[in-house]
Order: structure tokens, then C-alpha cells, then sequence
């Protein structure tokens, strides 16, 4: 009888807040089920990058930011069966998978990048800016939207909705692939010679800092369910020290191939999970007042992009990549 009462309030949790939700007393379980879910994430988001670059029509934040919304539209209408199931599970697919796969930061960049790139010169740099934002923003809420629909149709009927019983699978399940993950990232970053993609493995290291930061942000910050302000502060924090990275990585010429991975990695794992888009749609879909989606998404760009386009517009170095 408690088990289904629990689950009732379950389904009562405001959507808006459905990134931070957490049984209590299994809270440092599903702490940890969001490190290992970031692991798998930043990796598909640096798979997904490469499909799309300044030598293709779509931006690098692009498929990343459709894949990740796609699947955090499908996991939100899975919440309560979810929950039935495996409780540690769904903040780990919310907040670990779809916020790491997604990047607010590598967004607001890559706008940064057609407006004052090298690419910009021959062809029209106030247009290329808006398309990046306005195609990146589009495709995620109609990844979100279509994610939701096909959750719908592939929801199991409530005769099959069994709950999962195994406590013990769910309690020590993620903390016992966290032992096993943190001596094989160790051996890799230390055996791996160092090349061009050793910011991979950096990446996945530094990738539950940046979602565990997040994550901290919205359970302190989010208690306003129409100005999600734990959100907004990690995507414009995350967005700040991803341009600094940057910075370091282009001006100072004398760092060794070693530090300009791991800045890289620090900019890819720790901001790009740090910010996120997935949830970020989540919440323009679950703000009830028209007024407080416009002046969410209004307050957050405008944080971001007047920095980054004052500062681009400075230091030239900032939107020519050499590495």
C-alpha cells in the first residue's frame, strides 16, 4: 500500500521539476547512477559532433542537441513507469544521458563561431548566426516532441507494469560500476600516449563534474517551477568558462599537447555537461506562463551571447580555432 502511494505522488511531481526528483533514501545511489550515465553521454555527444562542422551545413551542436532531447522527450513520459521499475534509473537517464549529450555551451559557441569565424567572411555572418540558433532550438523541441509521441505508442500497458523488486540491484548497481569505472579511466589517461583524441578520455573523466554541478544547481536554485533559475545558472556559468578555456587554448602558445587535451577535455566534459539544452526544453514545455518562457529564454541568451559577441568582436583569436 505505501509502494503505490509513493508511486501516486510520483506522477504528482511537477514536471518541471522532473530532473532533480529522487527518492530520498536512495539519493547517493542515484547520485551516482548520473556519473555513470555522463560517461555514455559525452561520448555519444562527441560522436554526434562529428557529424556536423564548418565544412557541412549543420553545426557541431546540431545532432547532439536532437539526439538528447529526442531521448529526454521518450524518458519523460516513461517517468512513472520508469519509477516503478528502477527509481535510480531515470535521473541518471535524465540528468546524467540527455543533459550530457546536449550542450548550451557548445551551442552558444558555435553561433559565436558564424558570426565572427573565418567562414563568415564569404558568406553572411548575421545570417548564419540566427540559423545556427533558431536550427539548433528548432530541432531540439521537435526531437522533445517527437520523443514524447513515440513514447506514447510504445508505452507498455499498466498489466505489464510490474514493479522492478531487486533492492539490491538498485542500491548497489551504479556505485559498483563506479569502482570498476575509476581505475580504468585512471589506466587509460595514464597509458594512452598522448594524440590528437586524448581529450576523449579526458572528456569522460571530467564529465560528472560538469553534470554533478548541474544537478546540485537545480535541486539549490530550482524552486521556482517558472523561472527554473538552478538551470539558467548552469548553462550561463558553463557557457563563461567554456569561452575562458577557449581563450587559453588559442592565446597561450607555449602549452605542451598534453594541457591543450585536457583543456579540451575540460571544455567538452566538464562544460558540456555542465550546460544543457535537453532540459532546458523541457522546462520551456512545462512553464505555464507565456510570459516567463520569453523572459527565461530572453534572460539566458542575452547573458551568454553579450559576452561572447563583445568579446569575439575583441579577440579575434577567440572564433579561430587552430586546434
Amino acid at each position: 500500500m505505501n509502494t503505490e502511494i509513493e508511486i501516486q505522488n510520483v506522477g504528482n511531481i511537477p514536471v518541471a521539476e522532473t530532473e532533480p526528483v529522487v527518492v530520498q533514501h536512495h539519493r547517493l545511489s542515484s547520485t551516482m547512477s548520473i556519473i555513470i550515465f555522463s560517461y555514455i553521454g559525452v561520448l555519444i555527444r562527441l560522436g554526434l559532433a562529428f557529424l556536423g562542422n564548418d565544412k557541412t551545413p549543420l553545426c557541431a551542436a546540431f545532432w547532439p542537441s536532437f539526439v538528447g532531447c529526442f531521448l529526454m522527450g521518450f524518458v519523460v513520459e516513461q517517468k512513472i513507469h520508469i519509477h516503478k521499475h528502477f527509481t535510480q534509473l531515470y535521473i541518471g537517464l535524465t540528468t546524467g544521458l540527455c543533459g550530457s549529450i546536449t550542450t548550451f555551451s557548445g551551442l552558444m559557441y558555435d553561433s559565436c563561431l558564424a558570426l565572427f569565424g573565418s567562414s563568415s567572411h564569404f558568406t553572411y555572418p548575421v545570417s548564419n548566426y540566427f540559423a545556427v540558433i533558431f536550427s539548433v532550438f528548432s530541432a531540439s523541441f521537435i526531437g522533445f516532441i517527437v520523443g514524447r509521441h513515440l513514447s506514447m505508442f510504445v508505452s507498455p500497458s499498466s498489466s505489464e507494469k510490474v514493479p522492478y523488486s531487486n533492492e539490491f540491484v538498485q542500491i548497489w548497481l551504479f556505485p559498483l560500476l563506479i569502482i570498476l569505472s575509476i581505475p580504468l579511466l585512471v589506466l587509460l589517461a595514464v597509458l594512452v600516449p598522448v594524440g590528437h583524441y586524448t581529450y576523449f578520455i579526458y572528456s569522460v573523466i571530467f564529465a560528472p563534474f560538469g553534470s554533478l554541478t548541474r544537478y546540485i544547481l537545480s535541486i539549490v536554485f530550482n524552486t521556482n517551477s517558472n523561472f527554473p533559475l538552478g538551470t539558467l545558472l548552469a548553462n550561463v556559468i558553463g557557457s563563461y568558462i567554456y569561452l575562458g578555456m577557449v581563450a587559453i587554448n588559442e592565446y597561450v602558445h607555449t602549452l605542451s599537447p598534453l594541457i591543450k587535451q585536457i583543456i579540451i577535455s575540460i571544455i567538452q566534459g566538464y562544460c558540456g555537461c555542465l550546460t544543457t539544452v535537453s532540459t532546458f526544453m523541457l522546462e520551456l514545455d512545462t512553464i505555464k506562463k507565456r510570459k516567463y518562457i520569453y523572459a527565461y529564454v530572453i534572460i539566458t541568451l542575452v547573458l551568454i551571447q553579450i559576452v561572447y559577441i563583445i568579446l569575439a568582436r575583441k579577440f579575434s583569436f577567440l572564433c579561430s580555432p587552430q586546434s
